[in-house]
């Protein structure tokens, strides 16, 4: 008798949540991120959401949840979806840098459909995260290439770092939306001259597409 009042309970519980969060969801897309990083790219997405108010009901965000390679970062996704068919788009945000599973991370990804209707893609940069943020400041098509065992994301961290720029960033760093945002418009304009680049010369390094996700996320609340 215990054990029955104890699922009665949970099974209320259960219930009363789901009805909460239908109750609070917006009118507009329901969205799942799922970052590479553990702390810098959940915070940077999460400030965007305060900033812009969205529901968070809507947007769901994990990254310390998975390991930190492409390919984790695909299975995570893959896995929170069937768990809850709810959403409508689902976006792996990883980083190129010198990851080996990196391709077989977006093999597995652009043969995986979640749904019908459902928008299941990648939001790479290379190297890294942060060249999003350095295009905030300057526009380059300068290959990030380090030596040896030594990271390429690195190398944009020195250039991130600069006088003028986000001295003494760090991975993890909070508040980096609020610091860059007035140069967002700059960001963007930077990320699709470069996709454009890179398209015409077959290059990949560097690269994002970083700007298609917060161009979407920014406008969201009118795309329903």
């Amino acid at each position: 008798m215990g054990s029955d009042n104890i699922f009665h309970k949970r099974k209320e519980r259960n219930s009363s949540s789901l009805r909460r969060r239908n109750s609070t969801k917006a009118s507009y897309d329901r969205v799942l991120i799922v970052c590479e990083g553990e702390k810098t790219e959940p915070k940077y997405f999460a400030e965007i959401k305060d900033a812009y108010r969205l529901s968070t009901a809507n947007i769901d965000i994990y990254g310390k949840e998975c390991s930190s390679d492409p390919l984790s970062v695909v299975n995570y996704a893959i896995t929170k979806f069937e768990a809850d068919r709810d959403y409508n788009r689902v976006y792996c945000v990883i980083d190129r840098d010198k990851h080996e599973n990196f391709n077989n991370a977006i093999n597995k990804l652009q043969n995986k459909t979640l749904g019908e209707n459902v928008i299941f893609t990648a939001i790479t940069s290379n190297p890294c995260f942060e060249f999003w943020l350095l295009l905030h400041f300057i526009y380059t098509t300068r290959s990030f290439c380090a030596q040896g065992n030594a990271s390429n994301c690195d190398l944009v961290l020195k250039e991130l770092n600069k006088k003028n720029r986000i001295p003494n960033y760090k991975k993890g760093a909070r508040n980096i939306f609020d610091l860059t945002k007035t140069k967002l418009s700059e960001a963007i304009k930077n990320a699709e001259q470069l996709q454009k680049h890179n398209y015409e010369s077959n290059s990949k390094n560097p690269a994002t597409n970083m700007h298609e996700l917060i161009a979407y996320l920014i406008n969201m609340k009118c795309t329903r």
